[in-house]
């Protein structure tokens, strides 16, 4: 299956990566880092992993476990409905990203300092939205009604995204 790159580990000599190529389906993908310089991919000690992003110091991974339903279904929110999960490296610890009463889609993971920044259809359409950690507390980002957040993006401390045809 495809390998499909999600991030670079915060020193840079690592890819990191998600995988079909140690599951017996398509509906579950693996982590796996590799050296920009070649060689083994080593697995990642997560049960499924489809989008991930390292925490600034690379302690903490943000994660969705599965893949996106509601790319199929708008609004979905069975059982798959994604989660974004915050596994801590050092204790395999796992705190999930507070969700609605009723669920809602949190994907596209983006860490930019101590903030998780995500895509969700908590309020309807898919927004930004933000989670402190310290915290616990989500926030909306941005609040468009006319159509969905698509393509979320962070690098050097910002996001860009498409919306309604443009980019932000």
């Amino acid at each position: 299956g495809p390998d499909v790159v999600q991030d670079f580990t915060r020193d840079g000599t690592a890819v990191l990566f998600n995988s079909m190529r140690s599951v017996y389906t398509p509906r579950f993908r693996h982590l796996y880092t590799i050296s920009v310089n070649g060689g083994m991919p080593a697995q990642l000690p997560l049960p499924t992993a489809y989008e991930a992003t390292f925490s600034p110091d690379g302690a903490k991974i943000a994660y969705t476990p599965l893949y996106e339903a509601f790319t199929q279904w708008k609004n979905y929110r069975g059982g798959t409905a994604t989660r974004i999960w915050i596994y801590d490296r050092g204790d395999h610890s796992v705190v999930e990203i507070p969700q609605p009463e009723g669920r809602s889609n949190d994907t596209d993971p983006m860490w930019i300092g101590d903030t998780v920044y995500f895509r969700s259809d908590r309020a309807g359409e898919f927004n930004l939205f933000a989670y402190a950690p310290a915290s616990a507390a989500v926030r909306q980002v941005t609040r468009y009604t006319d159509f969905p957040i698509l393509n979320a993006s962070a690098g050097a401390g910002q996001i860009a995204y498409e919306q309604a045809g443009r980019l932000h």
